[in-house]
C-alpha cells in the first residue's frame, strides 16, 4: 500500500539547522511508522509546509498540492496519509473537518504516527470526537494568540519593536541579567536609526516636497541605486524572484509612516478574522496604541507638515499637464458633476446639487439646493442649468483667479513682507548685540574681571558679524519673468477646459474652500464667490534642482536667474502668504483672497 506524509511547523525556526528542525523530524517518525505497517513511502509524496500558520489552507502550497494529488484524480497514488495529529492538518475545526472529510471520500485514510490512530471518522462518535478535537486545537489557538497580543501590548506602549524590520532603522537586541546557564537573558527588541538609510528618508520626503511625484521619486531613487528596502519574500517561494528596488506604492507608504517622526502606532489593525485566515481589518480607534519617540525621529516636523499638507492636496486632484505628467493621484470614475461638493448655498449652508428634470424641449439637468429638495427647509427654490452655472464659474475663474497680475502683486508684496520681516528682526538683534558689547568694553576699563568679559565680548562680536552676513545675503527671489507666469496659468486655463474631470480637479487646486452661491433678489440667477490659493498654482509644475546648485548650498548662486529657480520656492512663498494672512497693507489681502465672482442666469 502506497502512503503520503504531510508535515506543518507554523513558526519558522531561523538559525536552526534542518535536520533539527520539527517539520525534519515529523518527516522521520512518519517515514518509520509507515515502514512499521509495511507502507511504501516515495519521496514525491511527502508534503512538508514550515513556516505557515495551520488557520491558514489555501496559503499553504504544499498542503494545496496534497489536495489536489488525492482530490483531483480518479484514482489517487496513495490509499494512507501519516500526520502527527490532527492539528498538523490545521488548526480551523471547520475546515479541517471538511478537509478530513474530502481526503476520505477521495479514499485516503489518515493516520497519526504519534498513537497509532485513524483521524478518519467511521462513525457518528468518531465525527463527535473529530470535532471536539478540532475545537481543542483552535482553543489553543486563540489563547496563544490573546497571551501574544497582551504581551505586544506592554512592549508597544513602551516603543518598543513588537513586529519586522522598518526600512531607516535597526533592531537592537536588549538584554538584561543572564539564566542559571550564564547565557543573557533578552529583554525586548528596541530601534535604533540607520543614519545611512535614514538618510534616504529625508532625501524622500525633500523630493516629494519639492514637487516631484511617486512614480518619479522612485526612478530617480532607482537610477541612483539608492538602498531599498528588502523585497518581501513569501515563505512559499516566489517565482520570479522580486526585484529589489523602488515603487510608488513603497514611496507612499514611506510618505505615510508616522514612526519618521517620532510617533509609534499599534494595533490600528486585526491580521486575521474570527476564521483565522489572513483578512486584515481596521480596528477602533480606541484600541489603538500610541508611543511617542523623540529619539527615533528621522524627518524634521515642519518637513513633515509640508508633505502632510500636499498629500492632502493630490489625493483624488489628479491633473494631466502637456508634457504627460501626471500630478496627484486619478480617480477610479469620470466625474460628470463639476461643482460636486465645491458648491454652496448661501441661505443655509447646504450643498448644490444636479436634478435632472424632463421638460417638453427635452430632459434638463439643473443645480437646486439640496436641503430645498430634500426636506424644505430652505427656502432656496431657484433652479439653474447646469451648463450656464459651470460655463460661468470657468469663465470667472480664467478672468479674475488666473492672470498674471494676481499671481504677480501677490508674489511682490510676499516677498518685500518676507525679507522686511526678516530684516527688521535681524536688524534689532544686531542693535541688541552693540549695546551689550558697548556695556562690556565700559565694564572693562572700569576693571572688572577682563578675562571673562573678553569671552563674552568676542562671542557678541562674533554673532554680529554673522547677522550682518545674513543680512548681506537677504534678497528677495529672482522675479519671475512675465513668459513663465503666462505659461503656467496657460497650462491651468487649458486644463479647465479638457474635461469635466480635469476642471473639477483644477478648481480643488485653485479654489481655498468651496464656492458659494446666493440667489439674487429678482430671482433670475445666482452670484458666487470663492476665495483662491495661488501656492497651487506653481508648486508642483516643473520639478528638479539643477545640476550645479546643491541641496541646501547657496555659495556662488549669484548668476541664478529666474528660470533656474524651482517651482517649489514660489509655492512655499505663496503659501506663507496665505498663511500669514496678509493683513496689512488692505491691499494685499484684498489681492490674495480675490473672490472668483460672476453670475449664473436661472432657466
Amino acid at each position: 500500500m502506497n502512503a503520503a506524509i504531510y508535515a506543518r511547523k507554523s513558526t519558522e525556526q531561523k538559525g536552526v539547522a534542518e535536520e533539527s528542525k520539527s517539520v525534519t523530524r515529523q518527516v522521520e517518525h512518519a517515514r518509520a511508522f509507515a515502514v512499521s505497517k509495511g507502507w511504501h513511502v516515495s519521496d514525491e509524496h511527502i508534503f512538508v509546509d514550515d513556516g505557515i500558520s495551520g488557520a491558514e489552507f489555501e496559503r499553504r502550497p504544499d498542503f494545496m498540492r496534497l489536495m489536489d494529488t488525492a482530490c483531483r484524480s480518479p484514482r489517487p497514488p496513495f490509499q494512507v496519509l501519516v500526520v502527527s495529529e490532527q492539528k498538523s492538518l490545521g488548526r480551523e475545526s471547520f475546515e479541517t473537518n471538511y478537509r478530513i472529510k474530502q481526503l476520505d471520500q477521495a479514499g485516503v485514510e489518515i493516520f497519526e504516527y504519534g498513537h497509532g490512530l485513524s483521524l478518519t471518522p467511521k462513525n457518528w462518535r468518531d465525527k463527535v470526537m473529530s470535532a471536539v478535537q478540532g475545537g481543542a486545537d483552535e482553543a489553543h489557538v486563540e489563547r496563544s494568540s490573546e497571551r501574544v497580543h497582551e504581551a505586544h501590548s506592554g512592549l508597544a506602549r513602551k516603543g518598543y519593536v513588537v513586529g519586522g524590520r522598518v526600512f531607516g532603522y535597526r533592531n537592537v537586541h536588549v538584554f538584561s541579567g543572564v539564566d542559571h546557564h550564564g547565557n543573557p537573558l533578552r529583554s525586548h527588541v528596541d530601534l535604533q536609526v540607520d543614519e545611512a538609510e535614514a538618510a534616504i528618508v529625508r532625501y524622500i520626503f525633500e523630493l516629494y516636497a519639492s514637487g516631484l511625484g511617486l512614480k518619479a521619486i522612485a526612478k530617480r531613487l532607482t537610477s541612483e541605486d539608492a538602498r531599498a528596502p528588502r523585497p518581501f519574500v513569501q515563505r512559499s517561494g516566489r517565482i520570479p524572484p522580486p526585484v529589489r528596488g523602488w515603487s510608488p506604492s513603497t514611496i507612499r507608504a514611506v510618505l505615510a509612516r508616522e514612526l519618521y517622526r517620532g510617533v509609534k502606532w499599534w494595533n490600528r489593525s486585526r491580521k486575521r478574522d474570527p476564521w483565522r485566515q489572513v483578512n486584515q481589518r481596521p480596528r477602533s480607534s480606541e484600541d489603538w496604541v500610541k508611543a511617542e519617540r523623540e529619539d527615533l525621529r528621522i524627518v524634521p516636523e515642519d518637513l513633515w507638515l509640508r508633505v502632510a499638507s500636499r498629500r492632502r492636496d493630490v489625493e483624488g486632484k489628479a491633473v494631466r499637464f502637456n508634457s504627460g505628467r501626471l500630478s496627484g493621484r486619478p480617480p477610479k470614475n469620470a466625474v460628470r458633476n463639476l461643482l460636486a461638493g465645491l458648491a454652496t448655498c448661501a441661505l443655509c449652508g447646504g450643498g448644490l446639487v444636479v436634478e435632472t428634470t424632463k421638460r417638453k424641449s427635452g430632459r434638463i439637468a439643473e443645480y437646486v439646493c439640496h436641503r430645498h429638495r430634500h426636506n424644505g427647509t430652505c427656502p432656496n427654490a431657484l433652479r439653474v442649468q447646469v451648463a450656464e452655472v459651470n460655463e460661468a464659474v470657468l469663465q470667472a475663474v480664467e478672468e479674475h483667479a488666473l492672470t498674471p497680475e494676481a499671481v504677480e502683486n501677490v508674489i511682490r508684496l510676499t516677498e518685500r513682507d518676507d525679507v522686511l520681516d526678516r530684516q527688521s528682526q535681524l536688524g534689532r538683534e544686531w542693535q541688541d548685540c552693540e549695546r551689550r558689547l558697548r556695556n562690556l568694553r565700559a565694564a572693562v576699563e572700569d576693571g572688572g574681571d577682563a578675562a571673562t568679559l573678553v569671552v563674552r565680548i568676542r562671542e557678541l562680536e562674533e554673532r554680529g558679524r554673522s547677522i550682518q552676513a545674513e543680512l548681506a545675503q537677504l534678497k528677495p527671489l529672482p522675479r519671475l519673468p512675465a513668459k513663465v507666469v503666462q505659461d503656467r496659468l496657460a497650462e491651468w486655463r487649458r486644463l479647465l477646459r479638457a474635461s469635466t474631470t480635469q476642471a473639477r480637479a483644477v478648481l480643488q487646486h485653485v479654489l481655498q474652500g468651496r464656492l458659494t452661491f446666493t440667489p439674487r433678489p429678482n430671482g433670475d440667477g445666482y452670484d458666487f464667490s470663492g476665495p483662491t490659493r495661488f501656492d497651487r498654482l506653481f508648486s508642483g509644475i516643473v520639478v528638479g534642482r539643477p545640476a550645479f546648485l546643491p541641496s541646501g548650498n547657496t555659495t556662488g548662486t549669484d548668476h541664478i536667474e529666474p528660470g533656474d529657480t524651482l517651482d517649489r520656492d514660489y509655492g512655499r512663498l505663496l503659501e506663507r502668504a496665505i498663511g500669514k494672512g496678509l493683513a496689512s497693507p488692505p491691499e494685499a489681502e484684498r489681492l490674495w483672497t480675490r473672490t472668483v465672482t460672476g453670475q449664473a442666469k436661472a432657466a
